[in-house]
Order: C-alpha cells, then sequence, then structure tokens
C-alpha cells in the first residue's frame, strides 16, 4: 500500500512562519512535521508515498528528494485546482489509479502505531473508506463525525463552535478504495470555495457505500495554530514519535 500525503495547504494560522517555509518543513523539537510522518510510515511498512504539494513545494521536494535518504520512494504531485483536502486527493488519483492507498494530512502528528493498525483493520474488514476518528472536546475546528457502531452515519465539516453533538473528529488518516476519489470527482464547491475530503464521505454514506471507522489511540496532534505548535515543542512524548 502506498501514501498519499496531504501537504499543499497555506498554512494560514502560522503565518508570518509559513510565509517562506511549507508548513510540513516547519520543525518541531528539532525535527521536520513531515519527517515524524515519514518515517512513521515506513516504520508501519509503507515505502512508497505521494507527497501532494502547492505552497513552496519546490522546498519539500528539495527537502526529502526521492526519498532514498529515509529508505523510501517518495513522488511529488502538485495540487493545481481549487483548495481542499478533497483536491489534493484527485491531484493523487493519475499516480494511485485504481490502487488502495492511505491518506495522511500533512499537518497532524500521531502516534505511528496508528499507520500499522489502520492497515490491520481494514485487512480484517475491507470496506471502500477507513478513516480514523479522534476524541475531542469539541470537534468544530475539523470535522465533526456522527457514528453508527463501526460505521460513519454522518460527518459535518467545521460545525459552528459548541454545536456538535458528536465528540469524534475525523483524525487525518484513512485507508481509501478507488471510490473515493470517484465520489470526489461528483462534488462541487463549499461555501469556502474549496473540495473537501468530508464532501466525498458524504457522498458516500449517501450511496450507500461501506464506510467504516477506527479510533485513533495515543498521542495526536494538529499542527494548525501558533499555539498548537507552542505546546508541541514543549511536550515531551513528541520524541517518542519518531521511529
Amino acid at each position: 500500500m502506498r501514501a498519499v500525503i496531504a501537504a499543499a495547504g497555506r498554512g494560514k494560522r502560522l503565518m508570518p512562519l509559513t510565509a517562506e517555509t511549507p508548513k510540513p518543513l516547519i520543525p518541531i523539537q528539532g525535527t521536520r512535521l513531515l519527517e515524524y510522518i515519514l518515517r512513521g510510515l515506513r516504520w508501519a511498512g509503507i515505502l512508497e508515498a505521494i507527497i501532494v504539494v502547492r505552497h513552496l513545494g519546490d522546498k519539500i521536494k528539495e527537502a526529502y528528494g526521492s526519498g532514498s535518504e529515509l529508505g523510501m520512494k517518495l513522488e511529488y504531485v502538485w495540487q493545481a485546482g481549487p483548495d481542499g483536502t478533497g483536491s489534493a486527493v484527485l491531484a493523487a488519483e493519475a499516480l494511485v489509479g485504481e490502487e488502495l492507498f492511505m491518506l495522511v494530512w500533512g499537518d497532524v502528528l500521531m502516534d505511528p502505531e496508528n499507520y500499522r493498525r489502520i492497515q490491520a483493520v481494514y485487512s480484517a474488514r475491507p470496506c471502500d473508506l477507513l478513516s480514523g476518528l479522534n476524541w475531542l472536546d469539541d470537534p468544530s475546528t475539523g470535522a465533526a463525525v456522527y457514528v453508527d457502531e463501526d460505521r460513519i452515519a454522518d460527518i459535518e465539516e467545521k460545525p459552528r463552535a459548541g454545536r456538535a453533538r458528536t465528540h469524534w473528529n475525523q483524525a487525518g488518516l484513512f485507508v481509501c478504495t478507488k471510490e473515493v476519489p470517484a465520489a470526489l470527482r461528483e462534488c462541487g464547491l463549499s461555501l469556502r470555495d474549496e473540495i473537501e475530503f468530508t464532501s466525498a464521505v458524504q457522498n458516500l454514506i449517501s450511496s450507500g457505500r461501506d464506510v467504516r471507522w477506527m479510533p485513533v489511540e495515543g498521542f495526536w496532534s494538529d499542527v494548525g495554530t501558533p499555539e498548537a505548535l507552542a505546546r508541541l515543542n514543549a511536550e515531551s512524548a513528541v520524541k517518542d514519535l519518531l521511529r
């Protein structure tokens, strides 16, 4: 299985830090964010990855090249379409073809054991989409996910603060079949003029596809704000994420 890493975002909330440094290359305790992800994937047996880039993408490619120094094979694709995580997946579609792939957000740190677990959970019970979810007090900054036993019943992108009736958040880790890009191609632009991955999830649910979930365990944090970055640089558990 190959991985697709969505790493095209501008990191607007981290400006001016991301004005000249793409968010995936921001150092956290001396190691670039993207390197935590790549080393974790390699440890979990994922040796090939497609990195979707746009904002300062040449710097990301220059930093990791072919991936040989990490013992991986890396390819790069530019997200030329609209903003949004769904647009990043469509940018990689030509390279993944009809193959199964793991999808990872390029601005999320998590225990790499989850990369292993999601492969095992999928292998035990294949489905059209398997999503990792994490528990948040308020999932308003991500996507609020409503579950029914082991299936996802509904999803809402960035609900208003305090309005979600669930604590489950889309954690930025998925196993995707060819049905996912197909669903994205049917999605129009959101109210934010983006192609959002959550739209594909809702499309699959509405079409009666098998959309399942698993809990992400252990350490998890997004890296979207100066406050989160400061917290991660002070968090002793971060060093344990390197593999």
